[in-house]
């Protein structure tokens, strides 16, 4: 059992949205509210009535200042296990909010869901109760825990594995820790979570322009899904084709295929979601004891014949190895973490004889286990791969993508097939159409300006018109040079690497003047003399426009100070609130949770805002890539901004080195 605060309600309009999307007919099951709703009517009807019913207890006082936040929007989140119906969900977290928040004496609605594997209950709650007192309890989150503890063991739930509240109960409780100050205690908690960081896999696609691993065995697994005629079917044909079945007790279970190991839940195939699909199945708890097998893969390595490497050499600072990856040196071996998650282990490295031992079989692993041997090898120099194919191409595919062959390197072990050099070459044109740059338009050539004439007239003679002169044109001025801008000076970033110097902003670069032809028409002078053509005089053509590779929307094709200008820009539409991750995660971890929170549903606002994310995210991509000293103050920054309540927008100022 979960409790988790999605968001706050500062307007009228913003309790309307929220209350219209926890009672929507996709997905909410049971709706309840203690506010009059008008009888028999919409859905829209309903949440403008909870709406109305809310902003009539808000009115300003002559005292003290206007009530800002009117509502706020939790959730209540039950296990795939435990077994309850939506009217036991509604009960259990309303029992919850009362012990808590005195649910009876404020303004509240609420809706069931079970549009995803958990049974979850959204909850609108007034801030104002109806003494006319506002909730204003900091750190309750400590007394919700609590409170949710005492409801798991009263309704027999499962509880969650890690809960902090837990901990500092733990702590206090042991007489240990009893000299230890509140404080030390707190550390020794915040160590715990530290690195609790979701699984590289699941946060990460692997390389630009490939879908993730979950999204693939997601859609591969949808066929067999689609042939099944029951659940225990279902875990019949994967296990037949490829895909082994790890059983985790009751109806729940694991799929893994090759070097990938997701839960059933993540996948969208629990046995809730194939029930619903395939009808009831009895013996489904039997079928997946039977087809339990976990397979390990061992002996994934790649190997050196290098004599004498140079051991541990210094590395690029922009490599995935340097930035992904941390490590841990003993007398015979080095292994390597990744920062994201720190038990988790990549490989390990030894210098004698020179080889790479691979834990992790992703293609970020092997990317990162290939820079490790390079660094410390000299061409010509060959490596030997072994492990089973998927791994080897996976090996082979990070070795062709670095043109490690051309420097002077060789890769023995495996022999590419017609598919495996067909996934190359389309990973290779994605790469070349991130990196193009559009070639300059060619400028328009002016055409002679057509002088209609007048056909002569049979009976009387031509008499030829007078002569026009040429108008007597003076040399447009040249344009005066632009000042040049004076350079910014760099100053150094205080308060442990957050940024705040603001950085100055450009002015546009002057217009260059186009000269015209002069307006007043200049008198011809009278002569004797035909002539037989005429002449009109011309405009100057205009100067070319300054040519600007910057295509829209490609991020890589700006100049560092108009992706300076977006970021900035962007930044100032983004509600902080909104964000799918916590005050404490970085940008990475936001941007894993936009990709697997399944609680908003993504239209109007909340749509708006999530893609205002994603262009947020690539340009910060595209900071990483061009300077990761200013990208990493510029996250450091984001957490503080994130984490601190006051600052209402954000204020980050990227300095990119020029």
């Amino acid at each position: 059992m979960i409790r988790k605060k999605l968001s706050t309600q500062k307007s009228k309009s913003a309790i309307y949205k929220t209350a219209k999307y926890f009672n929507k007919a996709d997905g909410c099951v049971l709706f309840e509210s203690n506010m009059h709703t008008p009888l028999n009517a919409s859905k829209k009807d309903i949440a403008k009535a909870i709406s109305q019913s809310i902003e009539s207890d808000i009115t300003d006082s002559k005292k003290g200042r206007k009530q800002s936040v009117r509502t706020q929007h939790d959730v209540v989140s039950f296990h795939t296990n435990d077994n309850i119906t939506p009217e036991q969900a509604r009960d259990i977290a309303k029992e919850l909010y009362e012990a808590t928040h005195k649910l009876s004496n404020r303004k509240y609605s609420l809706g069931v869901h079970i549009d995803t594997d958990e049974v979850h209950v959204h909850i609108v709650w007034a801030i104002k109760d109806f003494d006319g007192k506002c909730y204003n309890v900091s750190n309750d989150y400590r007394k919700i825990e609590r409170e949710c503890e005492h409801l798991e063991k009263k309704h027999n739930l499962i509880a969650p594995k890690n809960r902090i509240s837990r901990d500092i109960d733990t702590l206090n409780n042991n007489s240990k820790y009893k000299d230890k100050t509140a404080e030390q205690k707190r550390n020794l908690i915040n160590k715990k979570y530290a690195d609790k960081k979701p699984s590289s896999n699941e946060r990460m696609l692997e390389i630009r322009g490939i879908i993730s691993n979950k999204e693939e065995m997601k859609t591969d697994l949808k066929i067999f899904l689609q042939q099944s005629s029951s659940p225990s079917d279902f875990i019949n044909k994967i296990a037949d084709n490829g895909y082994n079945v790890i059983y985790n007790g009751k109806t729940s279970f694991s799929i893994q295929h090759e070097d990938q190991i997701f839960k059933a839940s993540e996948l969208g195939l629990s046995y809730k979601t194939l029930k619903a699909k395939l009808g009831d199945d009895s013996g489904f708890e039997q079928t997946l004891k039977n087809k339990h097998n976990v397979k390990k893969y061992e002996d994934c390595s790649i190997a050196s014949n290098e004599a004498e490497p140079d051991y541990m050499k210094k590395i690029k600072p922009n490599s995935v190895l340097a930035t992904k990856f941390k490590f841990i040196q003993h007398s015979d071996k080095v292994e390597y973490f990744y920062n994201s998650a720190s038990s988790k282990k990549s490989f390990e490295y030894y210098k004698d004889p020179s080889k790479i031992s691979f834990h992790d079989l992703s293609r970020q692993s092997a990317k990162a286990g290939i820079q490790r041997l390079v660094a410390d090898a000299k061409p010509p120099q060959s490596f030997t791969v072994n492990g089973p194919d998927f791994f080897k191409k996976n090996i082979w595919l990070e070795f062709q993508l670095m043109g490690l062959e051309a420097k002077g390197f060789k890769l023995e072990g495996y022999k590419p097939t017609p598919a495996d050099l067909d996934e190359l070459k389309k990973i290779q044109e994605q790469y070349a159409s991130m990196n193009k740059r559009p070639e300059p338009k060619p400028q328009p050539v002016p055409e002679a300006p057509t002088v209609a004439v007048e056909a002569p007239k049979p009976v009387e003679p031509v008499i030829a018109p007078p002569v026009i002169p040429t108008p007597v044109q003076t040399t447009p001025e040249k344009p005066a040079e632009p000042t040049k801008q004076v350079e910014q000076e760099q100053i150094a970033a205080t308060d442990d690497g957050l940024i705040d110097e603001l950085m100055s902003e450009f002015e546009a670069p002057n217009h260059i003047p186009v000269a015209q032809a002069p307006k007043e028409a200049i008198e011809p002078s009278k002569s004797a003399e035909p002539v037989v053509d005429l002449y009109t005089p011309m405009e100057p053509e205009p100067l070319p426009e300054p040519e600007s590779d910057k295509v829209e929307g490609d991020y890589s094709t700006y100049s560092n100070d108009e992706l300076v200008e977006v970021f900035e820009g962007i930044q100032k539409k983004l509600e902080k609130t909104l964000f799918t991750g916590n005050s404490k995660s970085d940008i990475a971890g936001h941007r894993y949770m936009d990709k697997q929170n399944l609680i908003y549903e993504r239209k109007g606002e909340i749509k708006r805002q999530y893609n205002l994310r994603q262009d947020f995210y690539k340009m910060f991509d595209e900071i990483s890539e061009r300077d990761p000293t200013a990208a990493k103050q510029l996250e450091q920054a984001f957490k503080a901004q994130m984490a601190n309540k006051r600052a209402v927008t954000f204020d980050l100022k990227p300095q990119l080195n020029k």
